[in-house]
């Protein structure tokens, strides 16, 4: 590995009037309808840069049409100068949602070749021809729309200062359709060179979020020919600042379930859960399972000491144990039988799915913890398909990056 290298960055920002206008999420936090209409309804929006077929469905995906007309809606942007050019920056970023500490982050540029060498390292698979495709697009654009999420220890002299009040007013803030506040403040260079040194005592960092855009912007960096010159834009947070929840497991396709049977007969210990309305959930090496019979959280045992990383998780005991005893589903990768739900469902949000008759089971998991994907990072391998949802989520153009 080589020596970890952050530096300032070109970045795009809205400009004032536009905070609102501009920054939205994309169809992994937003339904694919509510983007369509923002397409239609919203010609400032970043999403007719970054998916130019909500506005057109004649528009196909990685086509010479799809590629011009994200082009010229940013081309759009920039000369109406609703976007504003900024170089040599970085940023202090703040999330701020209901009821919790404001989330914070540092937005720098980590460099190109720490993302070939295994000094930012991944915990999941990269679709080739998704990171292709994203290659392209970074090279027809010059610039990509949202940072990557990344994370380590930070040392303590950064971290205290992360959590600083800040007294001045943020240089762009957005309130978005959830009601969280994005902000982000403008580092001096005294802070950016506190920022260089401390970040210098670091080796490596670990992708929370963003695998596909550190694949495709190290790709486009590379085959640019100066590296050197550019790094990947990236929020970079203390790993105990991150907000990680799971993913639930839903079965369906079944016309019962005997949960409570399968657990007698392997001597599995177990409690009935009869209110679901308080959000009662599985703790550290325990899971849940929902269904028309009854619920029940109940033991995985202690991990055993010869298992790998990815063996010891929660939702990799669930899977190769119960899911596949009771339902035979062994690959939950593209078993049609299986799907994924997101942490923050409420419990009886699941109930009545089942009571309405869309599901017959869903298995509630623990969030893994950053320790635990950190553990299959540095063992080389690869969480399980949708294993975990790490927040904070970045708006899409509210601060982007521009290669010169």
């Amino acid at each position: 590995m080589t020596k970890l290298r952050v530096q300032s960055f070109t970045a795009f920002i809205p400009a004032p009037g536009q905070e609102q206008r501009i920054p939205t999420y994309g169809s992994g936090k937003r339904p694919q309808s509510d983007l369509e209409a923002l397409a239609k309804q919203e010609p400032n929006s970043y999403i007719r840069v970054v998916k130019p077929q909500f506005l057109d469905p004649a528009i196909e995906q990685g086509t010479d049409q799809f590629y011009d007309a994200s082009k010229s809606h940013l081309d759009q942007l920039i000369q109406s100068e609703s976007l504003l050019t900024l170089t040599d920056a970085m940023f202090l970023y703040e999330q701020q949602q209901p009821g919790i500490a404001p989330l914070r982050g540092i937005v720098l540029a980590v460099g190109a070749e720490n993302c070939a060498d295994g000094s930012v390292k991944k915990h999941e698979n990269v679709l080739q021809s998704k990171a292709g495709r994203l290659v392209k697009h970074i090279a027809v654009l010059k610039s990509i729309s949202e940072p990557v999420l990344l994370t380590q220890k930070l040392p303590e002299s950064i971290k205290s200062w992360l959590h600083e009040p800040r007294e001045t007013v943020a240089l762009v803030e957005n309130t978005d359709v959830f009601g969280f506040v994005h902000r982000i403040w403008l580092l001096s260079e005294e802070e950016q060179q506190r920022i260089v040194e401390g970040f210098g005592g670091l080796d490596s960092l670990y992708i929370a979020d963003g695998h596909h855009r550190v694949a495709g912007v190290s790709q486009y960096l590379t085959e640019s020919g100066n590296p050197g010159n550019h790094g990947l834009m990236s929020l970079v947070m203390d790993q105990d600042d991150l907000l990680i929840k799971s993913f639930h497991r839903v079965i369906k396709g079944f016309d019962a379930c005997d949960i409570e049977s399968y657990l007698k007969d392997n001597g599995v210990e177990y409690r009935k859960v009869v209110d679901l309305s308080s959000n009662p959930l599985p703790e550290k090496n325990q899971a849940m399972a929902i269904t028309a019979e009854g619920s029940y959280i109940f033991s995985l045992g202690e991990v055993r000491a010869e298992d790998n990383a990815v063996e010891q998780l929660e939702v990799s005991r669930v899977e190769s144990g119960i899911i596949k005893s009771v339902f035979g589903i062994e690959n939950t990768s593209n078993d049609p039988r299986i799907s994924f739900m997101r942490g923050d469902t409420p419990l009886v949000q699941m109930k009545s799915m089942i009571a309405q008759g869309d599901c017959c089971c869903v298995f509630v998991l623990p969030a893994n913890s950053f320790q635990q994907v950190e553990a299959v990072a540095d063992q080389q391998l690869t969480m399980p398909p949708k294993s975990t949802w790490v927040e904070p989520k970045l708006l899409t153009g509210f601060l982007s990056q521009r290669f010169d």
